[in-house]
């Protein structure tokens, strides 16, 4: 009998030993790098990007991670840490925030996921989601950002924290009607914060972030330009720039603004070019772009004649992108009209090429599943779109999922 459960012993260990082995989401040792194997969310979509309908809609999801016993599994939104464990369930204020996801073991080791949150606001709530243009902004200057029912803001918060608890500076507008807001920017150092909007009864709203600079910056027109053409890049601080080194030629006749510099581009052939901009004491004008600020950003040479710039995320439930009949009117019959755009996360992508008018005055037909196509898309501007645009007053693009960067022709 002793030696029957003796085998048995030995046989269960064989068996759970074997099990051990071959577990394909743990390791045993806090030395393994860290991984992150089971994305889950319940879009069932096994991504990262994740958007609910409503403040009151909790962020929940779970990941697997690997080595689980010596691994901290941490959740961040713009860059903060809002949360630590394997599963998640939590509301944020309406708004777009970049979500990190990071697992880091007892030794050190991390590896980590990105995606993004998007908390839409409910129907009646106050809400702004400006263009990206439109939320850099100067210390104590006055701002309009666009949205709606803003009428019912009281009060606007700034605050570097995603919950808006910690608040720095709280702002009366000066006006709040429906679809517009105007305030006054506090004294903030260069950087970025969130905006918060408070009714009368106290209630706290989402409104994305700002991005505020104290010093020269270029936000957009720098990416091509046409050679031997007026040259006119936009920002903020910009009236003391003196001269813009273009490859290596250097450009001493500009007009500057506190917005915008204007100068006529050398005739250079087609291709890439470095660009930089100092202001009168020397110092050099900043680029924003998606890494950051830099002192200097490559161009391209094109002989496309730009339209409309933005950068605007389309929705069909407003006419956002739009050029008049009196610019369109400088587009010959027969050029090639090219629109320039990215993917956003969404559920769904199209884009219709129409007129303010919409029904019956598309210029191309419907497009789905948008994100096949590959930047930019281009048509043959007819005689028939001409007639339509000329009857219409405008040229429009609508749809889903698609943000526009700009409009050309050539």
């Amino acid at each position: 009998m002793k030696k029957k459960y003796l085998w048995l012993i030995a046989a269960l260990a064989v068996f759970f030993a074997s099990c051990e082995k071959n577990e394909p989401f743990d390791t045993q040792s806090a030395d393994d790098a860290p991984l992150i194997l089971k994305p889950y969310n319940e879009s069932g979509t096994g991504s990262f990007t994740y958007t609910l309908a409503n403040p009151e809609t909790p962020l929940l999801d779970s990941v697997t991670v690997t080595p689980s016993a010596y691994t901290t599994v941490n959740w961040y939104l713009e860059g903060q840490l809002v949360h630590t464990g394997t599963k998640i369930e939590m509301c944020f204020l309406a708004g777009k925030y970049a979500l990190t996801i990071e697992a880091v073991t007892t030794a050190g080791k991390r590896t980590r996921r990105t995606g993004t949150v998007t908390v839409k606001p409910n129907d009646a709530d106050p809400y702004s989601e400006a263009p990206a243009a439109g939320r850099h902004m100067v210390p104590n200057k006055n701002v309009v950002i666009t949205g709606s029912h803003l009428a019912d803001v009281a009060e606007v918060e700034i605050s570097k924290d995603v919950f808006g608890v910690k608040v720095l500076h709280t702002v009366t507008p000066t006006t709040a009607v429906d679809n517009q807001l105007e305030f006054t920017v506090p004294d903030l150092e260069s950087g970025a914060y969130f905006v918060r909007l408070k009714n009368a009864s106290g209630k706290r709203y989402g409104a994305d972030m700002i991005q505020v600079h104290t010093t020269p910056v270029i936000l957009d027109g720098y990416k091509t330009f046409t050679p031997g053409n007026p040259w006119t890049l936009t920002g903020l601080l910009l009236e003391n720039v003196k001269s813009i080194q273009l490859g290596d030629t250097t450009i001493t006749e500009v007009t500057a603004t506190e917005t915008s510099v204007t100068f006529t581009a050398p005739s250079f052939e087609l291709g890439a070019y470095k660009l930089s901009m100092q202001n009168e004491d020397g110092s050099a004008v900043m680029f924003y772009t998606s890494e950051g600020e830099v002192t200097q950003v490559t161009t391209n040479a094109t002989f496309e004649t730009t339209l409309w710039t933005g950068p605007v995320t389309i929705d069909w439930n407003a006419d956002l992108v739009k050029v008049e009949a009196s610019t369109m009117a400088q587009v010959p019959v027969g050029a090639t009209v090219f629109i320039y755009f990215e993917i956003p996360d969404a559920e769904y992508h199209a884009l219709r090429v129409t007129t303010p008018w919409w029904d019956g005055y598309d210029l191309v037909p419907q497009i789905n599943g948008f994100e096949s196509y590959s930047s930019p898309f281009s048509f043959t501007y007819t005689d028939g779109c001409k007639g339509n645009v000329d009857l219409c007053g405008a040229m429009s693009v609508v749809g889903f999922g698609v943000t526009v960067l700009k409009i050309t022709y050539k």
